[in-house]
């Protein structure tokens, strides 16, 4: 997340990160394949492939597009899954062991998941006009969810079995916006789907908080259920809902992550690129300081590309 607008290259983002203390990194959207092209990745320890990456596409272009594997029209599942399928193939070329997964979004509630947010930053919460919107915006996303959540179950099928043929584990992430795809039941469905150790749970500590912030699923909750699933984990603070600070500069319960992050979990900084070098550093030492990274685990902390 925070090296692609600051450096014109992969090569001259690894250096600097290097600098930093990370030696391992996420490659994900904002990698195309021109930049994977004009690196040399021998030596270059990658942990884990955010899809679409490659991305050969805008990331503004893949969110108007609606290709996501929750789509109810064909033509836009099957794309999604096809830039799933290419992100696996790079995981299994650099021998990285996870391919974080996006599983999609319950479509048509944009526009009420941005009217709770701008009450929230006006401080509604607990007011009757925020409260009535976070009410209508469960009701109508838990009776849109069915269809989408056919599609999400119709997609990991398929890409289930071309990640276990290639050697490559799915982490299907919880996001930032409660329209979004899995919700806690959601991801307990498709973590039962018989799918075995192939599929599994990447947990994004920002996402959990801004939700339960929002008066959604509490952020223990996630860890609690799914701990033991847990593949890997993108770290950072926030500020309000603004997610994506170096750890240590807002409000985040980093004791609770302490708690249930297991040991062998890849673990991701995923830092915004407003965060200064001397702050994204400091990040590190932070979540060092907290015993939730450490450099002699089987796991330290990698840095993430772009977010």
């Amino acid at each position: 997340m925070w090296g692609i607008p600051r450096f014109p290259t992969l090569a001259d983002f690894f250096a600097a990160a290097t600098a930093l203390g990370f030696d391992r990194f996420e490659l994900n959207h904002a990698v195309d394949s021109p930049l994977l092209d004009a690196v040399d990745l021998n030596g270059i320890c990658i942990t884990s492939v955010h899809e679409p990456c490659p991305s050969d596409v805008s990331t503004a272009a893949l969110k108007r597009s609606k290709w996501f594997i929750s789509s109810l029209d064909e033509d836009r599942r099957r794309r999604g899954v096809h830039a799933v399928k290419r992100s696996i193939e790079l995981a299994a070329r650099l021998g990285v062991k996870a391919v974080i997964l996006h599983p999609g979004e319950v479509e048509g509630l944009e526009n009420l998941d941005n009217t709770q947010r701008r009450l929230f930053k006006q401080g509604q919460v607990g007011q009757p006009e925020y409260e009535a919107v976070r009410v209508r915006l469960i009701q109508e996303r838990a009776a849109r969810a069915p269809e989408h959540m056919r599609s999400v179950r119709r997609s990991l099928l398929e890409l289930a079995e071309y990640a276990w043929l290639l050697g490559v584990r799915l982490g299907l992430e919880n996001r930032y916006h409660y329209y979004s795809i899995p919700q806690l039941d959601e991801l307990e469905e498709l973590l039962t789907m018989g799918l075995g150790d192939t599929v599994a749970y990447w947990h994004d500590v920002g996402h959990a908080q801004v939700l339960q912030d929002l008066g959604f699923a509490q952020h223990e909750e996630w860890l609690r259920r799914f701990s033991s699933r847990i593949v890997g984990a993108h770290l950072h603070d926030l500020v309000g809902i603004l997610d994506h600070q170096a750890a240590g500069r807002g409000t985040m319960d980093w004791d609770l992550v302490a708690r249930y992050i297991p040991a062998a979990a890849l673990r991701t900084c995923e830092f915004h690129p407003d965060n200064t070098p001397e702050q994204v550093a400091a990040g590190l030492r932070f979540l060092v300081d907290k015993g939730i990274v450490s450099a002699d685990s089987p796991e330290p902390a990698s840095a993430s590309q772009a977010g």
